[in-house]
Parts: structure tokens; C-alpha cells; sequence
């Protein structure tokens, strides 16, 4: 079992843009360290102001600790080529000589957030378009699905990707906003040859607490391993109780990656109790979203989506926590 301390909380390490397409947020992203150039890439969700419009961009990092944004690529993704409306909440991962990006996003021809998938032979782009891989069609689903910031690499062509409902519909619903988690698997064994099947035990229930608890609803959740044991972060919400709602970072521990028979499910952010550490000046209750983990040298940073929910701009904070197996 894993001893985590909280080191410190950095705070907000990437704002919005002053103005332009990433102004009304800069966040709902995934870190990929490259070891070839010893380099952090943040692969993020910008939108503009009233989210009119969200695309990807990428800024990178030596430390981790200081992003610049690469404003002669951004935004990565052409969404006018690809007929989308959005696309958002990128995973990064690498296959062989090809980088792959899953993302979720909408057409411009209507419907709910599916997911798609592209490639490239280089982290800067350009981004070439593969198809989309699944629509919304079991009923837990919703109108809308969306993505967790973390790829499991299960052997060298097959990835787990975890995702999640965002709205429900109302015959299935509980009365209230509820979200849970499945996962999707890829089989990927060139750019032109790519499978996705959805878990067949899907939706993961079982890890949503009961309605008023910190884990009533499950979204978005980053992923690590450590050892033999495999950690699952969600972010999670109280959404029965009404607005302003009550949000946290979830911390699952299993010895499987599919989190079947979980040996514990704990909080590992307090959104009400630490929000002033993490938004100094926050008027509000702090939102939470898309933890995305990187271990580093003894020590867990986990990035996440961070939001003053009276001021409505979504930025990108940082949290480091020392790890002891």
C-alpha cells in the first residue's frame, strides 16, 4: 500500500491567455515526458470565452514547474478541417515511432461529444486525423462522453483508455447529475489499422460512493502505477446537493487496471477544505477535474483543472505529494 504526504500545493502553474482562442480556459489536459529531450509536453483543452469554441494546444516545460505555450503550432488541432465544433480533454501516448493523441470533441454537424483519435510522427504536429472511435450508444452514457488524461499501456499495441459520461438521460438518471466511469480499449497495431472495444463490464459502479458522499459522481480520472499496485484518480462531485457544488480528487488503489475489487477508495484532494491553497483568493467553491499524474523522482505530481466557480475560467494547478511503497 502506498504512503502519500502532501508536499505542497503549487497552485495555478498555466492561466488563460489574456485574450484569443485558449482566454476562457487553458486546461482538461494530459503531460507527456518525452525521455528522448528530457522535455514536459502539456497537451490542453483552450477555449475562448463562454466556451464558443475549444480546441488543443501544447506548451512545454523543463522543470514541470514553468509552461510556455507554443503559439506558432497553437492550436494543434484543425478543427475547421475536421468539421468539429470542440475538441477536448487530450491523452497522449506513444506507439513505436507514432505519437497518438485520443480526444474528445463534437461535429460541427450536431450530436454529443464522441471520441476520435489522431497521429503524428512528432509532438508539435502536425496531427493527422485517423476516425472516431466510439459515439455515445449505451444507455449510461448520455448524450455526451469525455476522457480521463491517462493511457495504460498493456503490451506493445494495446492501450487502456478510461472515460466517462457527462450528462445522463433522464430515463437512466437518478434525479440528479451523475457520472461513473468506463474504460475503452485500443488495439493499435499501425495508423491505418486501429480497433476500440468498450470493457464489457462497463459502467465501473461499483467505485460511486452513495448520493451525498464525496464520490456520489466519478469523472475524468488520471492513472499510475506503482509496483504491483495500480492507483486510479478521479475527480468527483456532489452534485445532489446543489450548486455551488462540492468537488474532490479521488484516490483508488487495485492490483488490476480494470479496478474490479478495489482495496481502497479515499480523497485525496478536499476541494471545500483546501481550495484556498490551491486558489488563494478564491470567492467560491473550487471545481476539480482531469487529474493528470506523472511520478517523479520519489514523488507524485498531479496536474489537474482548477476553477473558481464565481470567476468561470478554468486554469491548470499543480499539487506534489512525496510517495513511499
Amino acid at each position: 500500500m502506498i504512503k502519500m504526504k502532501l508536499k505542497v500545493h503549487q497552485g495555478i502553474i498555466l492561466d488563460a491567455s489574456r485574450e484569443g482562442w485558449d482566454s476562457g480556459a487553458t486546461t482538461f489536459g494530459t503531460v507527456f515526458y518525452d525521455e528522448a529531450d528530457r522535455r514536459y509536453y502539456f497537451f490542453y483543452t483552450g477555449a475562448s470565452p463562454h466556451w464558443s469554441q475549444a480546441s488543443i494546444g501544447i506548451a512545454t516545460s523543463q522543470d514541470g514547474l514553468i509552461f510556455r505555450r507554443r503559439d506558432d503550432v497553437n492550436p494543434i488541432i484543425d478543427l475547421k478541417n475536421l468539421k468539429l465544433k470542440e475538441a477536448v480533454t487530450p491523452v497522449v501516448f506513444q506507439i513505436k515511432n507514432n505519437f497518438f493523441m485520443v480526444f474528445s470533441g463534437k461535429k460541427l454537424s450536431g450530436g454529443g461529444r464522441r471520441i476520435f483519435i489522431a497521429y503524428s510522427g512528432d509532438l508539435f504536429g502536425p496531427w493527422r486525423f485517423i476516425k472516431q472511435l466510439i459515439k455515445p450508444e449505451c444507455p449510461w452514457e448520455g448524450n455526451d462522453i469525455d476522457l480521463g488524461p491517462s493511457a495504460v499501456k498493456l503490451n506493445e499495441n494495446e492501450i487502456l483508455i478510461y472515460y466517462s459520461n457527462v450528462s445522463n438521460k433522464p430515463l437512466f438518471g437518478p434525479g440528479y447529475w451523475f457520472r461513473t466511469l468506463g474504460i475503452l480499449k485500443l488495439r493499435i497495431n499501425s495508423p491505418k489499422d486501429v480497433e476500440a472495444y468498450r470493457f464489457d463490464k462497463n459502467p465501473l459502479k461499483h467505485l460511486n460512493g452513495p448520493k451525498g458522499s464525496w464520490n456520489e459522481s466519478l469523472f475524468c480520472p488520471g492513472y499510475f502505477k506503482l509496483g504491483s499496485s495500480h492507483y486510479l484518480l478521479p475527480a468527483a462531485s456532489t452534485y445532489s446537493i446543489g450548486f455551488p457544488y462540492e468537488q474532490y480528487i479521488g484516490l483508488i488503489e487495485d492490483s488490476s487496471p480494470y479496478f474490479l475489487k478495489p482495496t481502497k477508495i479515499s480523497i485525496l484532494i478536499d476541494g471545500p477544505k483546501e481550495k484556498e491553497k490551491i486558489i488563494p483568493d478564491v470567492e467560491s467553491e473550487i471545481a476539480l477535474d482531469t487529474p493528470c499524474p506523472i511520478i517523479k523522482n520519489d514523488e507524485l505530481w498531479l496536474y489537474y483543472a482548477a476553477m473558481d466557480r464565481s470567476r468561470r475560467i478554468w486554469k491548470t494547478a499543480l499539487s506534489i505529494y512525496s510517495l513511499e511503497v
